[in-house]
């Protein structure tokens, strides 16, 4: 039982990029597709794009859960805290992913500043990986992602990463981490509608296109949509803010593996 565990929960992520590579870090990015990497106002952004943490204005909070496929072997859970001053934005976060036989452990830190009045944002984040599995030896990795943001005016952003950029190992494979380098775009159509697109390159893996779409119809609710061209991955989802307090539900469909919920709470007093 506990190799049957171990083995499908790696033919999943084979077919499916890397270890450490999963379909959102967040609820809300989740309805997205994971394509705000230009964002300029999600704050949990920065486990996304490291210049991201200057979105948090002031503070933010934030825990997100799923189970990949419905499967409680495979649980996914993250919190994350972020907060900016005078521009310059701090975060760290830590995610999870697993069961009690095998399971896979990220710790981030995270610093960013910006420059040219704000219009340039440039993050590095620090990443500690570890991979346990029952009765064996733990793994661990240190890597580094580089990322920035550009506004190239008020409605259009634009953002590139580069993940691992020290190229780190697992168990002596530089392939069982992302190495993978992003581009993307933030489009506001009008005041209640964004519009993000974004590109990803693996070195091991073709490229992946990731496309999302939110709509605020008030002050409290937004409507996220987004897909993703790998393994052609539709998803949706819901933001309901109150009293700074926003609760996040999205879904992603996988057409031949089943659904994914994904659900999210934080906390952000400029939200």
């Amino acid at each position: 039982m506990k190799i049957f565990f171990v083995t499908f929960t790696l033919f999943v992520f084979t077919a499916a990029h890397a270890a450490f590579d999963y379909p959102a870090i967040s609820a809300h990015n989740a309805g997205l597709a994971n394509s705000n990497l230009a964002s300029t106002r999600v704050p949990d952004g920065f486990l996304l794009n490291p210049a991201l943490s200057v979105n948090a204005k002031s503070f933010y909070a934030g825990l997100n859960y799923f189970q990949l496929f419905n499967l409680k072997e495979l649980t996914y859970s993250s919190g994350q805290a972020a907060f900016s001053f005078k521009g310059f934005g701090f975060g760290a976060g830590i995610q999870t992913f697993g069961s009690t036989l095998y399971r896979e452990n990220k710790i981030s830190l995270n610093s960013s500043m910006t420059f040219l009045n704000n219009k340039l944002a440039v993050g590095l984040s620090i990443n500690i990986y570890n991979i346990y599995v029952e009765n064996y030896n733990s793994i661990n990795a240190v890597g580094l992602d580089l990322g920035f943001r550009f506004s190239l005016s008020e409605n259009w952003h634009i953002a590139g990463v580069v993940e691992n950029i020290n190229q780190p190992k697992l168990n002596g494979y530089a392939e069982e981490l992302p190495n993978r380098v992003q581009f993307g775009f933030e489009y506001r159509v009008t005041n209640q509608l964004y519009s993000n697109v974004s590109i990803q390159k693996d070195a091991w893996f073709d490229p992946t296109i990731l496309v999302g779409i939110e709509y605020t119809l008030s002050n409290s609710l937004g409507i996220l949509s987004g897909f993703s061209s790998a393994a052609n991955l539709p998803c949706g989802g819901i933001s309901l803010n109150v009293l700074n307090i926003n609760i996040s539900y999205s879904l992603q469909q996988h057409f031949e593996l089943g659904p994914t919920h994904f659900i999210g709470i934080s906390y952000n007093p400029d939200g």
